[in-house]
């Protein structure tokens, strides 16, 4: 059993991840925890869950980047405490008007705090602004499309990891959380010069709103 990637809870039976995450993965293998803070302590506020269908984007290539963005449904739809909470999908007006001019926003995840290192037993969480896609492309030589964005520090002192994939890229407006991206890929970790790419997920609200119906 190993702990592979994040994910957000969207009802109780949706979860969303990055569809790389699942290459060659068969819905059989795989179990969902929520509700977890540290990996090492049963905190009794856990639960956890078989998929019983993995969706993922029809356009998404197994090994390739575009389209990171994946479903899965649970077989057991788990019950919402204030430990296991759906984080809100925003409108798509209000994602690309409101929420993507919000400077910082915060990615969380268990992965590794250094490139090549270990990976962390408590939820790690880390606030980034958000970089202009130009400013990106320039800086990193990457290509981004427009179902992605950036953010991150150049000074590389913070980052998404290894381990931290498919987990949220989440923005907060008046006191509630919208998911705005997927962790999706980047060149290393935190390394100085270079930033994190998300999954733009409000290029995705139809897509997702149309499966989990």
């Amino acid at each position: 059993r190993k702990e592979k990637c994040g994910g957000s809870l969207l009802s109780p039976e949706w979860v969303v991840t990055a569809a790389h995450c699942l290459d060659y993965t068969h819905s059989k293998q795989l179990r969902v925890r929520l509700g977890e803070y540290s990996i090492k302590v049963d905190e009794k506020t856990e639960q956890e869950s078989g998929v019983s269908k993995i969706i993922r984007h029809e356009k998404y290539t197994n090994g390739q980047v575009n389209h990171d963005i994946a479903l899965l449904k649970l077989e057991t739809p788990v019950n919402l405490t204030d430990f296991v909470v759906p984080i809100c999908l925003p409108e798509k007006r209000f994602a690309i008007y409101e929420l993507s001019s919000i400077k910082f926003s915060t990615v969380s995840g268990w992965g590794r705090l250094l490139d090549g290192g270990a990976t962390a037993t408590f939820l790690m969480r880390v606030d980034l602004p958000r970089v202009k896609t130009q400013e990106c492309e320039k800086q990193a030589n990457l290509n981004i499309t427009e179902n992605m964005f950036c953010a991150g520090d150049l000074t590389g002192k913070k980052d998404s990891c290894k381990g931290d994939s498919g987990g949220p890229h989440a923005t907060k407006y008046k006191n509630t959380w919208f998911l705005t991206g997927i962790v999706s890929w980047g060149k290393g970790c935190a390394v100085e010069g270079s930033y994190g790419v998300y999954t733009r997920v409000s290029r995705y609200i139809d897509w997702l709103k149309r499966y989990m119906e």
